[in-house]
């Protein structure tokens, strides 16, 4: 009983101050000003030389699930996405053929309002590795579970940072955060 009057007094000082939890339900005062997010397709980072292929399918439907019906933060806008992906082999069997390997993911993503300023950036970076299996076609079977599996962590770091540039004020052309300037104190 004790114990609950305390939780209670200690989560008072929260209610008060607007305190909204951002994994709740979709009616409550941190999606107020939300908005629909449109996410375009994925497009490669022109280093990477490879187009961003099932990985960025599978980036962009994660994406649409988890963000695109708005965010706290965020009244609306568009996201873009640069992907860039490789394949770095870790193990080696006695013949020298790879035997378990990541697929690596960088996604650099970019989120605009509706007149085109920049509400936030960044740049995530995930891998997910994989085995080369000893059946037939295995290896292939292993290599798109890996790419889903990046795609998925990917949008979760990409959803992540845009929660925290929810709470930031930003430079409408470069998307950084702005620094309030501070009084020296005398």
């Amino acid at each position: 009983m004790i114990r609950a009057a305390l939780i209670a007094l200690a989560l008072a000082p929260l209610a008060a101050c607007g305190f909204t939890p951002v994994y709740g339900g979709q009616s409550g005062a941190a999606f107020a000003n939300s908005g629909p997010i449109s996410i375009n397709e994925i497009r490669a980072i022109s280093s990477s030389r490879s187009a961003p292929g099932r990985t960025g399918h599978f980036l962009r439907q994660e994406l649409v699930r988890t963000v695109g019906q708005g965010m706290p933060g965020f009244a609306s806008g568009t996201l873009d996405v640069q992907l860039a992906q490789e394949i770095r082999r870790l193990a080696f069997a006695p013949d020298q053929a790879a035997s378990r390997s990541d697929y690596i993911g960088e996604a650099t993503w970019t989120l605009s309002g509706p007149d085109g300023s920049i509400l936030g950036t960044g740049t995530v970076e995930e891998r997910a590795s994989f085995n080369f299996g000893d059946a037939a076609y295995g290896d292939l079977a292993a290599q798109t579970a890996a790419q889903e599996r990046l795609a998925t962590l990917l949008a979760r770091a990409i959803r992540a940072e845009m929660m925290i540039a929810g709470g930031k004020v930003v430079d409408p052309k470069t998307g950084k955060p702005v620094v309030p300037a501070t009084t020296p104190t005398p």
